[in-house]
């Protein structure tokens, strides 16, 4: 149910202090005027350009998987640079969360993404939900010394600052802010997050602030500002189906009492839908139906982390367009809406401007941002590239160094000290394991546990000094995958961004029930995708039995539940009769758990036990939602974050010396962690896993095999130069690159006697070797592990400059990489769901 605070509203629609707009008198009646509004949304902190691996989606919208990495502050202010360069009239707009995701947030706490949005000239940007992750004194402060740009949030009512322990933010947020961009006057309206925000509307309300409706503060604010502006902008962190709900209107529930005023005005009334409860009480609840707001007529939406391109186009309730924009996330694109406005024939009637036509268009940020033709090259239909050839060729080279060479140079000055700070502090570039494939977050198949979610969970629950029975986070506190590659400090701040601990607490049986009940619920909501990833438990999300407890199906207390539907009940949890507030003494509503088929430690969930179990700090105080956690008084804090359990847990993995040994744990020792996964009772090592280790086994003896006095090892870190080898015949590089495929091993023949042979395999034992091209590919030195921007050949030999900067650490993983630690897991069925 939204929460709304209706008091304040009637006062906003008969303000009379309005800001006096200066500037050039400018004359622009009846005129048809072109508005650029320039957009981002949901920076996260990514104001370092970072790996990731393009989506279907992000190369749809033309992010090159090749030019990475991608995003990146100084590339941002260069776009918006050269846009505004290009405007008559151009504003730029953010639509919130620019704080957290990366680990320049957590050492600075939000400083530099505000000096560098500040810097960027921005207009106005709204306050997303992650700016108070640090807290709202932080927020606070933040705001204070460091963004010189409006920060809105017309749908909070911040409690009074001169109360003793105030964080003082409503003195640095605004609802509106007015525009007047040579004539045309813009208002702009920011409207904050409230699902995200459990603390604002559950009670220990850290941020000291109280939501409105926003369907009826956009109504207000519109009447406000409406006679006095040309334009109306709003700025979103909503959501995107909140965003259309604006316009749209949308279905809530409220209490009769509370909704009464709006059910009878005679503007824009609320309909009743449904009562639930005798008619015309006050304590009743009703369904209604609250209208959606004209005259708005552009949004710039956020938190989804979605483009909408094209704009979507919904019609208010007066029939005129309002156009829908988002622009998506992580730094990874600026948005660009061109807007034509028809100004009225007189100015100050209060009918304000009318947009005749948009057209956005959104600026992929990788290492070919500045570069549209090579982009187009890339993604021509009637060119096939093979894997690794469009970033090798030269003209492909030259447009990224052209490109990294128009980059903001005054952002780079600003990011340069605190660029510094984290390479001292954090040491992003510490290697600890490889991931042969992406460990992903989500689970794509089932909806279930996923393979990050179950490692995740597994390393908060064997923890040294928690070793809890079960562990429990939220699937939305794990940000990012691991992709394919070496994995480093830096991976692992953007799996876990925020400074989540480990708390212990001791869960009831009826406790843990609830929360396996919450934890379906909630999953129901989001497609019945599991908004929870555990370890030593597993269940079944009953979303199917969701829907029908959502019915709330009248029956009587007396019989317990025997007068429930009984059709179709097998596999669902048995009835219930449960008490309704909408409803008599001696009625309720026929409830059943959705959350069945519990089983922790092996064992059938004991509703009179009690269990140890591990969670996140941020769920056990109720973040999410999890109200049967913020109850619970047992809480203990260890201290842990969640980010180094899992690197401890991820270190003790075995290696593919181990694997490729037969060995069944790590370095075969009787307390050495399990190798493999453990799938229906056993463990098991996958097939996939198994090649990995092989083909990184067979480049670890193409690297020892010799050339004279040296190994291939050698000539590679030399750059293949033979001196001092003792090979006098090899006096270039190719010839040595030659000499190291003739050390290798075909069948019963060397490469050599091949290469004599001119590759053909006759009386070389290898049947499987029929074709001199065949016995030419054996030959072949391989590439090695990918190391996430290349493979280890490459890095060796430092013959590819998409490899970036090559770490010493990165040459040791490359010298010897079975002996590094395999991130490696797989869903285990440890999380069903039924949705029928």
């Amino acid at each position: 149910m939204r929460r709304l605070l209706l008091g304040l509203l009637s006062a906003l629609a008969t303000a009379s202090c309005m800001p006096v707009v200066e500037g050039q008198d400018y004359h622009l009646e009846g005129q048809e005027v072109r508005l650029t509004l320039l957009h981002t949304s949901d920076i996260h902190s990514r104001l370092i350009p970072y790996d990731f691996a393009p989506l279907k989606t992000d190369q749809d919208l033309g992010l090159v998987p090749e030019a990475g990495p991608f995003g990146g502050a100084t590339r941002m202010a260069a776009i918006l640079k050269r846009e505004r360069a290009r405007g008559e009239r151009v504003m730029h707009v953010d639509s919130g969360d620019c704080f957290q995701g990366a680990p320049i947030f957590n050492l600075n706490n939000g400083e530099v993404e505000f000096r560098f949005l500040s810097q960027a000239r921005l207009d106005a940007a709204v306050v997303g939900n992650h700016e108070f992750d640090a807290g709202a004194l932080n927020f606070t402060q933040q705001a204070k010394q460091n963004a010189t740009f409006p920060l809105l949030a017309a749908n909070y009512n911040w409690n009074d600052w001169r109360q003793n322990g105030s964080n003082e933010t409503g003195l640095e947020t605004s609802p509106y802010t007015i525009r007047n961009i040579k004539g045309l006057r813009v208002g702009i309206v920011g409207m904050a997050n409230i699902s995200s925000l459990n603390s604002i509307v559950e009670g220990g309300n850290s941020l000291q602030v109280t939501p409105l409706e926003q369907n009826e503060v956009v109504r207000a604010y519109v009447a406000l500002l409406r006679p006095v502006t040309d334009l109306i902008v709003l700025v979103s962190h909503l959501g995107l189906t909140e965003d259309q709900d604006v316009v749209q209107g949308y279905e809530a529930y409220y209490e009769y009492g509370r909704a009464r005023s709006f059910i009878r005005r005679e503007d824009s009334p609320w309909q009743v839908l449904e009562w639930f409860g005798p008619e015309g009480n006050e304590n009743s609840v009703v369904r209604v139906f609250v209208p959606g707001v004209s005259g708005v007529d552009v949004i710039m939406g956020g938190h989804l982390h979605v483009v909408l391109n094209p704009p979507q186009l919904l019609a208010d309730p007066s029939g005129r367009k309002v156009v829908l924009a988002h622009s998506g996330a992580f730094s990874k694109y600026v948005g660009r809406l061109e807007l034509v406005v028809k100004m009225p024939d007189v100015l100050g009637t209060g009918e304000g401007g009318e947009v005749l036509s948009q057209d956005y268009r959104v600026f992929p940020i990788d290492g070919l941002w500045c570069d549209d033709a090579m982009r187009r090259y890339r993604y021509d239909s009637n060119i096939f590239w093979e894997d690794g050839q469009f970033i090798q060729t030269p003209a492909v080279r030259a447009a990224i160094d052209a490109c990294r060479e128009q980059e903001d140079r005054q952002t780079t000055h600003l990011l340069q000290p605190y660029i510094i700070g984290m390479d001292m502090k954090l040491q992003l570039t510490n290697i600890f394991a490889y991931a042969p494939t992406d460990v992903t977050r989500r689970n794509n198949s089932t909806g279930g546990d996923s393979p990050l979610g179950n490692i995740a969970a597994d390393s908060m629950r064997k923890r040294r000094r928690v070793d809890a029975q079960m562990a429990l986070t939220n699937s939305l506190g794990i940000r990012d995958n691991l992709y394919s590659g070496v994995v480093s400090q830096e991976s692992m701040f953007n799996v876990f961004p925020f400074e989540n601990t480990i708390n212990i607490m001791y869960l009831s049986g009826k406790e843990m029930q609830e929360m396996f009940d919450f934890v379906a619920e909630r999953s129901s909501e989001r497609g019945c995708v599991s908004q929870a990833q555990i370890s030593g438990a597993s269940f079944t999300m009953d979303c199917a039995q969701v829907q029908i407890n959502d019915l709330r199906v009248e029956c009587k207390l007396s019989l317990e539940g025997a007068d429930c539907p009984p059709d179709n009940r097998e596999g669902h949890a048995p009835w219930q009769c449960i008490q309704d507030t909408s409803t008599s003494a001696t009625t309720g509503r026929c409830y059943a758990h959705p959350g069945t088929n519990i089983v922790v430690g092996g064992k059938a969930l004991n509703p009179f036990g009690t269990y140890r179990v591990a969670v996140n700090d941020y769920i056990a105080k109720g973040g999410s939602g999890f109200n049967v956690l913020k109850r619970n008084t047992t809480r203990q804090e260890t201290g842990i974050s969640l980010r180094d359990s899992l690197i401890g847990y991820m270190q003790d993995f075995c290696t593919c010396d181990d694997i490729n040994a037969g060995y069944a744990t790590r370095g075969n020792r009787a307390d050495g962690q399990r190798c493999g996964s453990l799938v229906n009772g056993q463990w098991v090592i996958n097939d996939r896993l198994r090649a990995s280790c092989r083909e990184m086994q067979d480049y670890e003896n193409e690297l020892s095999a010799k050339v004279g006095s040296c190994s291939c090892e050698d000539l590679l870190r030399n750059g293949y130069n033979p001196s001092s080898c003792g090979v006098a015949s090899v006096t270039n590089p190719d010839q040595a690159r030659a000499a190291c495929i003739a050390a290798k091993q075909v069948g019963t023949c060397t490469c050599g006697d091949l290469a004599a042979r001119g590759y053909n395999p006759d009386g070389c034992n290898i049947p499987d070797v029929t074709t001199a091209l065949e016995a030419q590919a054996a030959c072949a030195v391989s590439a090695g592990p990918f190391t996430g921007r290349c493979d280890c050949r490459e890095v060796m030999s430092g013959i590819n400059p998409v490899c970036g900067t090559v770490t010493q650490q990165l040459r040791n993983f490359c010298t010897n990489p079975t002996a590094m630690p395999i991130a490696d897991a797989v869903e285990d069925g440890r999380i069903g769901r039924r949705v029928k």
